[in-house]
């Protein structure tokens, strides 16, 4: 989906490739004869130059959805701040 940026909150629209991101996610088309293995695609999908310092964009138990690009880290527990 290269028509709009990734992040369901921006509005930005595709018109460049030098702008912003694209993200390659590769998914598994199963056949529905056992006999024949799978096949893969490779699906493309854009962020916003704005969005891609923030996001990234994932598979995710079949979907494909953004995460942040640098997860928060957990917080301190109060045993190791003695």
């Amino acid at each position: 989906m290269l028509s709009k940026c990734m992040n369901p909150l921006c509005a930005a629209r595709f018109r460049y490739l030098h702008e912003g991101r694209i993200f390659n996610i590769e998914r598994v088309v199963s056949s529905s004869d056992a006999q024949f293995p799978p096949n893969y695609r490779v699906e493309h999908y854009w962020l916003c130059a704005r969005c891609a310092q923030t996001l990234k964009v994932v598979l995710d138990r079949g979907m494909v959805t953004t995460r942040p690009l640098h997860p928060a880290l957990p917080p301190a527990s109060s045993a190791s701040a003695a």
